[in-house]
């Protein structure tokens, strides 16, 4: 007795949808609802805290201008458009060379993977902690105690306007790259050893091996990699939330800890939200761009 293929094809689409319930309920509940109520609180003077002397009410596109017209959210824009500059494009390099240099089959090269990788495992409040100590202005600082050792005067670092964003900077690169090498380290696995044979028998030389086969061939990881990391990038909080809390002088302040200083400090739910549907119109475009150049690149 022949199956029917109707029936067989009904009964897998009601175990897809059954497997995927539980996923599509914690989306559904933590981020689709949220994101919907976050879109109509920005039209409102929403509170975290109810005011009876201040109801709530319709303000139109009032939270919206103040997001454009207010300093400090301009500023908290720049300063996270600043960092993902500086975070993606070392992030990405120092990625890809080392998974470069642990691509070899040395002795203890397992060692030294384990040892790159392993801020990773470590989370990201930890590794604020240790590097607090290491940019501590004081003369106990890790790196002011090696300047003075060699007769340099210390340096304030995150406490200088000047210096704060290079420092978060550098943490997160240092807590990013491992996990960033083993996603290449991936993808450089996958590239047939006859390649390189055949280049090293055409007399090709390290460099052009790397710039005309490992790149090309490693372009659809970069590309994860390149977008993954800028959205992470455009993400910063917790690093300037343990470190600066946005200082000096705002110097460090992103747009992810104003919504949240604005939200839950100081109380304004309405323009927090505002903040929160503009930031995402703005990382979504910055996705469809990276995502139509890397689409057109591939044709």
């Amino acid at each position: 007795m022949k199956k029917n293929p109707n029936r067989i094809a009904d009964g897998q689409t009601s175990a897809a949808w059954l497997l995927s319930a539980p996923s599509l309920l914690i989306i559904i509940v933590f981020m689709l609802i949220p994101f919907v109520m976050a879109i109509v609180y920005s039209f409102t003077n929403k509170m975290l805290v109810a005011n009876p002397n201040n109801p709530l009410r319709f303000v139109g596109f009032n939270n919206y201008l103040k997001v454009f017209t207010n300093d400090t959210s301009l500023q908290a824009f720049g300063n996270t458009a600043y960092f993902a500059l500086l975070f993606v494009p070392f992030t990405v390099a120092l990625s890809l060379l080392l998974a470069v240099f642990v691509n070899k089959a040395i002795k203890g090269i397992g060692f030294i993977r384990l040892i790159y990788f392993s801020p990773q495992v470590v989370s990201m409040t930890v590794v604020a902690v240790i590097w607090a100590f290491i940019f501590s202005p004081s003369e106990d600082g890790l790196l002011n105690s090696i300047l003075a050792s060699f007769g340099i005067e210390g340096k304030l670092w995150l406490k200088d306007p000047d210096m704060a964003m290079y420092g978060i900077a550098i943490m997160s690169i240092w807590q990013a790259i491992g996990m960033q090498m083993i996603i290449i380290l991936g993808g450089l696995q996958y590239i047939p050893e006859e390649i390189y044979e055949a280049a090293k028998v055409d007399g090709a030389k390290r460099w052009q091996v790397f710039m005309k086969i490992t790149i090309p061939m490693l372009k659809n990881t970069l590309n994860f990699v390149i977008i993954t990391n800028t959205i992470a990038a455009l993400k910063l909080f917790t690093q300037v939330y343990m470190l600066t809390d946005g200082g000096p002088q705002n110097s460090t302040n992103t747009v992810v800890l104003f919504m949240y200083n604005i939200g839950f400090s100081r109380n304004q739910i309405g323009y927090s939200s505002a903040m929160a549907v503009v930031f995402f119109v703005i990382v979504l475009i910055i996705s469809l761009i990276q995502n139509k150049v890397i689409t057109k690149g591939d044709k």
